[in-house]
């Protein structure tokens, strides 16, 4: 009887060591999640690839095929249906800092720390609800969000940041109230003690600022190079910033592997940035042909905010009543309207043009509404198709310029390919015939109020092979 019993004993211990050991070699496994039966829009080509089925291994996209794709034990199944899996949406103009500050730039020095990155990490958290995977701020957020959404400690998505905005004195990052206009207030003023932005002139000064920037952990650099309309020292027309020290912020820039940006709003101004050896511009209301023609011709990028053409959008985002900034927005507005025209006479401008909303100074309900609207404006001029590549592989190709500052430097961004980051959507239907799909909609300020992450077809949001939306 004791024999026997030993042997049962023995037994047990063996199958316990063995189930023991199995488990741990399923966790030593990577751990995979297959797509199966999706149709796929790979974020290049307007077409979706029918039928297929998508390897996820750890954070990347390791094989893609029509026929059955072999797992391992540590896998996770979610059959598709037929639904459309599509690449991580890019913003590439968002201001996280700003995007709630209600009430404009100057009430900055009434708000402390706390309750800015609060509202900027609300608004990171909202992105990433709603399928957006990336997103790129050029201006006012500061390295250490980056820093806890890739730890995990808040949730957003990835983020390419320019950190503080280099401007010069009374340009358009200049948010001083009227009684701060002093020389000492440069440095002492709220958004310059935060490292918000920097407010420096001089060829030796604006190199300091830079290179600061890129010691806080910047990956691209962003100044203003016209007068803008979120500030009341500056006229549009104003040329801000010398060549001297333009040079500099290039020079420096390209000496730590990335590149400089520039918030420009007359064509003449975009041209004296190209010539200077920017590699992307962003606004240019004023376009013109011939800018147009500079752009294509140098390989520069553009990201235009089109949308705010509207003239809703006064009353929502400004107040009610009159302001300098009002009054500086509708000379804007005029020359928005062209842009959509030079963008459809020029298709290779297009192929160098991403989506970005840049939304700032409003409650998160007309957040959502504009960043919605601005979705819908862009296909219902450009076509679906043109709208989804800037938001997913243009986007893609935008964030890498930052080169050896690239903070996600070992696979691509917005395209659904082997080696690829595992950045995925599933959607229940046809973007490429619907953008509503993906929340876009025709009413800039009339929508209906919703809560990010309420977009019923997105059904999957995946980022960097972690599931954060499965309603399936």
């Amino acid at each position: 009887m004791l024999r026997t019993l030993t042997k049962l004993v023995l037994v047990a211990c063996f199958m316990f060591a063995t189930a023991a050991m199995a488990v741990d070699k399923a966790k030593a496994l990577p751990k995979q999640v297959l797509f199966k039966n999706v149709n796929v829009f790979n974020g290049t080509e307007d077409k979706l690839y029918k039928n297929h089925n998508v390897l996820v291994e750890g954070n990347k996209i390791k094989s893609i095929s029509t026929k059955a794709i072999k797992t391992n034990s540590n896998v996770t199944t979610i059959d598709g249906k037929g639904m459309t899996l599509m690449p991580g949406l890019i913003e590439s103009h968002v201001h996280l800092n700003l995007q709630h500050v209600v009430g404009g730039y100057d009430t900055l020095e009434q708000r402390d720390w706390q309750e800015i990155g609060a509202m900027g990490a609300f608004a990171a958290q909202s992105l990433l609800k709603d399928g957006w995977t990336t997103a790129r701020d050029p201006g006012a957020t500061i390295a250490g969000m980056r820093r806890a959404i890739d730890r995990g400690d808040a949730i957003g998505p990835r983020l390419y940041l320019a950190t503080g905005v280099i401007t010069q004195t009374s340009g358009h990052g200049d948010w001083r109230l009227t009684g701060q206009r002093t020389l000492e207030s440069r440095a002492t003023y709220k958004a310059g003690l935060l490292g918000m932005t920097h407010i420096v002139d001089g060829h030796d000064a604006t190199l300091s600022a830079v290179r600061q920037n890129l010691a806080n952990g910047a990956a691209f650099t962003k100044f203003m190079l016209s007068g803008g309309i979120f500030s009341s020292k500056d006229p549009l027309h104003v040329k801000q910033h010398t060549d001297e020290e333009i040079k500099a912020m290039v020079q420096a820039s390209s000496d730590w592997g990335t590149y400089v940006t520039a918030h420009t709003f007359l064509a003449e101004h975009a041209q004296r940035g190209i010539r200077l050896g920017l590699k992307e511009i962003m606004h240019v209301p004023f376009m013109d042909k011939k800018t147009a023609n500079m752009f294509v011709k140098h390989g520069v990028y553009y990201n235009p905010q089109l949308a705010a053409s509207n003239p809703e959008s006064l009353d929502v985002i400004f107040g009610p009543g009159e302001s300098v900034n009002k009054a500086k927005a509708r000379k804007a507005q005029v020359g928005m309207k062209n842009v959509v025209n030079i963008l459809k006479d020029t298709p290779e401008l297009m192929e160098l043009t991403a989506f970005g909303v840049d939304v700032v100074t409003v409650k998160p309900t007309d957040a959502l509404r504009q960043r919605d609207y601005e979705m819908y404006f862009w296909a219902k001029n450009f076509g679906n198709f043109a709208t989804l590549r800037s938001m997913t592989s243009i986007g893609g190709k935008v964030a890498a310029l930052t080169g050896k500052l690239n903070p996600y430097p070992d696979g691509k961004l917005g395209v659904i390919e082997a080696g690829a980051y595992a950045d995925i959507l599933l959607i229940d239907g046809n973007p490429l015939e619907d953008i509503t799909l993906l929340g876009g909609s025709p009413n800039q300020y009339t929508a209906p109020d919703r809560q990010a992450g309420n977009i019923p077809a997105m059904k999957v949001i995946m980022k960097d092979g972690k599931i954060y939306k499965n309603t399936l």
